[in-house]
């Protein structure tokens, strides 16, 4: 499904919004509903500062597990402006996490509680130095400042595992206590399998660029 804005388009992947439809009828507690609200959020932090620095993007990508801006002009930008882009999700996210803990105590309500701990996080998640977060985006650009990009994404790879390996522990007893709750699991999964899908596609292309092309 494609939907226009002025000269921006917005794609979005049937699962995704199959799966939105089931929660606007089933999430009556709108715990979902309320994520959902806080990702927009992150993503508005992104947009926003791209369009600081004339660079709002064209095409945005919507799947059921993924939110791609597709932004032409990063290689154009200085280290200091992609910084500031990249972190942009996590800073609005505190931003609304402390607007909505000021507005939850003038006027107690459930939904801006439960806001302000889906933006909270949302933040601490994002903030993690692990590839394919803000936070693994940020300590790539820091090392590429250091040394070039291949021993930079080798090392950004031992960091991300070193994190996400007591993750993906810390969700197996969760998962073992609660019997159910499998977010975190599964999360630290979804992350690790990213980097070695990346991983294999980076050596595929080696191999490709060292002995031409597989033949069948």
């Amino acid at each position: 499904m494609h939907i226009k804005i002025g000269t921006l388009t917005i794609e979005l992947s049937f699962p995704l919004v199959a799966a939105m439809t089931a929660v606007i009828i089933c999430d009556s507690s709108m715990s979902v509903t309320i994520c959902f609200i806080a990702a927009i959020i992150h993503e508005a932090g992104h947009l926003l500062a791209l369009w600081k620095y004339g660079s709002f993007p064209k095409r945005i990508r919507l799947t059921l597990f993924d939110i791609a801006i597709i932004d032409r002009n990063k290689p154009l930008r200085s280290l200091k402006k992609e910084l500031v882009v990249v972190l942009a999700g996590v800073t609005v996210n505190i931003i609304a996490a402390v607007l909505c803990y000021i507005l939850s105590k003038l006027f107690p309500c459930t939904f801006l509680q439960s806001l302000f701990a889906a933006n909270i996080t949302l933040a601490v998640f994002n903030s993690l130095p692990v590839d394919s977060l803000d936070g693994g985006q940020a300590v790539f650009l820091l090392l590429c400042e250091k040394m070039d990009i291949r021993r930079a994404m080798s090392v950004l790879d031992i960091i991300s595992f070193i994190i996400l390996i007591p993750i993906g522990c810390l969700g197996f007893l969760v998962l073992l206590r609660s019997k159910y709750n499998f977010t975190l699991l599964l999360t630290a999964i979804y992350l690790t399998a990213l980097i070695l899908i990346r991983k294999s596609g980076d050596i595929f292309v080696e191999m490709h660029n060292k002995y031409g092309k597989v033949k069948d």
